[in-house]
């Protein structure tokens, strides 16, 4: 599965799938991506991705990052 986090202008964190569907919401980007390696832990089956991370901020724009280790 492919997830995205989206930092929205009032600070919260989504975690979302790669069809926009809202999986949960998160404090900061570090938890969203810790959900998506337990996630990758559990369905260990499933090819990983890298989690694209959008940020509120301009100058950082788009960031692919592993959410595995």
């Amino acid at each position: 599965m492919r997830f995205y986090i989206r930092e929205w202008s009032d600070n919260t964190i989504v975690l979302m799938t790669e069809t926009g569907h809202v999986l949960s919401y998160f404090s900061t980007i570090n938890e969203a991506l810790h959900a998506c390696s337990e996630w990758y832990d559990v369905n260990v089956s499933e090819k990983k991705y890298e989690v694209t991370v959008q940020y509120r901020n301009p100058a950082l724009v788009y960031e692919s990052t592993p959410a595995y280790t």
